[in-house]
């Protein structure tokens, strides 16, 4: 997810970047004709970047895994032609957990902010190969600076007639849907995802940004019906917060997880939902989600967030 390394200060900080482009498999919509990147997977293109820091500064030997997140503020989106500046800090780190924080800008303006990830350290040894983790390393870091460029003016990509766009499905079924403020859906593991690929080489684990997208997603289908019973067709829910994001366990290929999404306030312009995933009876991870209502006009005037 990060596409170079440009600045790294072991045990401190680390920027890099991850460029946007509308051949990228993680593309939404919100409404038809203007696409956005997943700020849940911009999330992830931080945690990895937050990853090689801690790396990098215990001289390749351990390996963070985030197992709870404060909050994750989405101020603003990310289109196609865009290039993420990506930074992270380390608040806190002992020999088996750190704290740490990241940031997305665009334009040098936040967007994307995670606060307090709290990660545990695996030995390196046990998810990845060392010394295919050195290498990786190597081919990123260049130890240049960011590449700011020049963005287009328009709030919304002029191309979308020109190419379609395709969604992942983070959920694959609806299971329950007998009341109107709950949802519960199916999310099938396999082993044919590429993510596994990386995640991890030694030990496959369902990424955690990965399991959000699933709970975000299922919260976003459960907010779209009210809105639609509440005779609100016209709008649609943004996401702009997640918080008191927990894992309690690994997702690996041949699992299934059931996501619950509960709501809990809802009103013309906004709502909040807390979601859960289970897997194998056990509760597997959690977040609350809040949403503001916007149509069409409005959320073109909001987003995505633009300095120039």
């Amino acid at each position: 997810m990060v596409d170079r390394i440009c600045k790294l200060s072991p045990g401190k900080y680390i920027t890099g970047i991850k460029n946007i482009s509308w051949n990228d498999d993680f593309l939404e919509e919100v409404f038809p004709g203007g696409p956005f990147y997943s700020p849940v997977i911009a999330a992830e293109a931080v945690a990895q970047l937050i990853s090689w820091l801690i790396i990098k500064s215990s001289n390749f030997s351990l390996k963070p895994v985030i197992t709870m997140l404060d909050s994750f503020d989405i101020t603003g989106y990310m289109i196609p032609g865009d290039q993420l500046q990506l930074t992270g800090q380390i608040e806190s780190i002992s020999e088996d957990s750190a704290l740490a924080h990241g940031k997305v800008l665009v334009n040098g303006r936040s967007v994307i902010e995670l606060n307090h990830a709290v990660c545990y350290l695996y030995p390196l040894g046990e998810l990845d190969h060392p010394q295919k983790a050195r290498i990786q390393f190597k081919n990123l870091y260049d130890g240049g600076k960011y590449l700011l460029t020049s963005i287009h003016n328009n709030p919304l990509p002029i191309m979308r007639e020109k190419i379609p766009i395709t969604t992942k499905k983070w959920v694959d079924t609806i299971t329950e849907d007998d009341q109107p403020d709950r949802l519960r859906g199916l999310k099938n593991v396999t082993a044919t995802e590429a993510y596994f690929n990386d995640h991890f080489p030694r030990k496959p684990v369902l990424p955690g940004v990965l399991i959000v997208a699933s709970m975000v997603s299922l919260s976003r289908t459960l907010v779209n019906r009210l809105l639609d019973r509440h005779d609100y067709p016209e709008k649609k829910p943004v996401a702009v917060l997640l918080k008191k994001i927990k894992f309690r366990k690994f997702i690996q290929p041949g699992d299934q997880l059931y996501i619950d999404a509960e709501v809990l306030s809802f009103a013309a312009d906004k709502s909040s939902v807390k979601a859960k995933v289970i897997c194998n009876n056990k509760t597997a991870a959690a977040a609350f989600a809040e949403f503001i209502h916007l149509d069409y006009n409005k959320y073109r005037k909001n987003y995505p967030v633009r300095t120039t």
